[in-house]
């Protein structure tokens, strides 16, 4: 358990809450400066969404209505800051607690023209950052955005602690590879990417130097075309009926490792599902296949009281029995006034053919952006 607690600390950065997405039936650029989702808010997500539209209704008067982000004309500054508790019984059924910080971002945007934007990230924890800019140069409201910024692969989930995010994986299976299959969050110096929005679909390609997707050696300048980065993804967003849906794929390659997987979500009346399968192609062996998924349901309680369930499995190699993890997790997800969040979850986790597995878990967490 020990491990499990260290692997959360110090992995990935977090993302983003694509359910919100769904429910609005349009993209994670609704709310977010950045055109694939996460990090800072725009207009929409800072004066409206933040504000009217997420917190407890007896919350929203505390608001300050003038709040926009921007700091001079064109320049927009914000943060996202997370602390977590966290809380399990040990193999000798001695209560543990932890206290961290799970996340310390800072964002700073300049709108330099019509469609040009400056973006500057930088992660207080990691100490590292991320930047580019967009120039709106391809039809259909497309973009090129050049710099160092994360890839576009799946959902872009909240918690990187995820299996489809990588989370916990190697330190809580035992697994001996280092890296981790379905990591694709991970900053990589020097990266194109293309955006173009044909209609209620969305689609980005991307390509970079080697991702660090292997054993070998971190970031570097690759000899070959073949060892690229590509990413690919397409997502669809939209209503049909009475509800909202999301559907879409990813694809990865670098080398001979390839990783793939679809995901999606609809929203109807208080309820909200979410989910991601993901296939990892010559990760662990050069035949074999791992697979992570995650899936969501939610309801909204009330507007500030949103319930959480949430499944997820992730199989070392599909041809091998008796070797894949699996986690249980319950919580709510409560937002008591604007730019305010508090997470409380129970997450159990189950070892296939092991009669010894993890004690639960349970995370208090606080989370507040501007």
């Amino acid at each position: 358990m020990k491990h499990i607690l260290f692997s959360i600390i110090f992995s990935l950065p977090l993302i983003a809450i694509p359910r919100f997405s769904v429910e609005n039936g349009a993209s994670c650029n609704l709310c977010h400066v950045n055109p694939t989702g996460a990090g800072l808010r725009n207009d929409y997500g800072t004066s409206l969404f933040s504000t009217e539209e997420l917190p407890m209704e007896k919350g929203m008067k505390l608001t300050n209505e003038d709040y926009t982000g921007m700091i001079v004309d064109h320049l927009r500054f914000g943060a996202d800051l997370r602390f977590q508790v966290l809380s399990h019984t040990d193999n000798q059924d001695e209560s543990l607690t932890a206290y961290f910080p799970m996340q310390g971002d800072l964002y700073g945007n300049l709108s330099v023209s019509k469609g040009v934007e400056v973006y500057v990230k930088h992660d207080l924890l990691r100490q590292e950052s991320e930047f580019w800019t967009i120039l709106p140069l391809l039809p259909n409201d497309g973009y090129l955005r050049i710099g160092r910024f994360i890839p576009t692969f799946g959902l872009r989930l909240d918690d990187h602690t995820t299996f489809t995010r990588g989370g916990n994986l190697r330190l809580s299976h035992g697994l001996q590879k280092e890296g981790m299959p379905f990591s694709p969050y991970a900053v990589t110096p020097g990266i194109i990417e293309a955006g173009m929005y044909i209609s209620d679909v969305f689609v980005t390609l991307s390509t970079s130097n080697k991702f660090a997707t292997s054993s070998e050696s971190g970031y570097g300048f690759s000899e070959s075309l073949d060892e690229k980065n590509l990413t690919f993804r397409g997502e669809f967003s939209g209503s049909v009926g009475s509800s909202t849906v999301m559907l879409g794929y990813s694809f990865m390659k670098e080398g001979d490792f390839q990783l793939s997987g679809i995901f999606g979500g609809a929203s109807f009346n208080k309820f909200t599902w979410i989910g991601e399968v993901d296939f990892a192609n010559s990760w662990i062996a050069e035949d074999a296949t791992s697979v992570a998924s995650f899936s969501e349901l939610s309801y909204q309680l009330i507007q500030g009281i949103h319930l959480t369930t949430r499944y997820e499995l992730f199989d070392e190699d599909i041809e091998l029995k008796e070797n894949a993890l699996s986690r249980l997790t319950l919580g709510t997800d409560i937002f008591p006034f604007s730019f305010f969040e508090i997470k409380l979850q129970g997450r159990f986790t189950t070892i296939s053919g092991s009669n010894e597995n993890p004690n639960p878990e349970f995370i208090l967490q606080f989370h507040t952006w501007f």
